[in-house]
């Protein structure tokens, strides 16, 4: 049994690893990992600008950069309706959709902690 507990706790900083990874390399802080958090919560919707802006409570005009990001990484869907409105989807496709995912599924705190982490790793000792 300890050694299944071992084994276990060693796939879980694994996993922690990776995340802490994936939230630097694309520099997933901030508002930035508000918006993914929101898709992973999400995954199945289309939203519009405005809707998720009000759900971050920022203007759509900071959303909007930021989606751009997602799009051009290819994270993030924006598909047109017939008035001209944009809607936006989480790209399952996407080889980083699992930790979003797997973001959203962490409880505020863990998300906090992954956050501290990240910011005490990228001040110069």
């Amino acid at each position: 049994m300890g050694q299944n507990m071992m084994i276990n706790e060693n796939c879980s900083n694994m996993v922690h690893q990776d995340l802490i990874s994936f939230l630097k390399e694309n520099e997933f802080t901030g508002l930035r990992l508000r918006l993914i958090l929101f898709w992973g919560r999400h995954p199945q919707t289309k939203f519009n600008l405005d809707c998720i802006a009000h759900f971050l409570d920022v203007t759509t005009h900071h959303v909007r950069e930021l989606m751009k990001e997602l799009i051009d990484k290819g994270m993030v869907n924006e598909q047109y309706c017939t008035s001209g409105i944009a809607h936006y989807s989480l790209n399952y496709e996407h080889c980083l959709s699992a930790y979003i995912q797997h973001l959203a599924e962490l409880d505020w705190s863990a998300i906090k902690n992954l956050e501290l982490e990240i910011e005490q790793e990228s001040v110069p000792a």
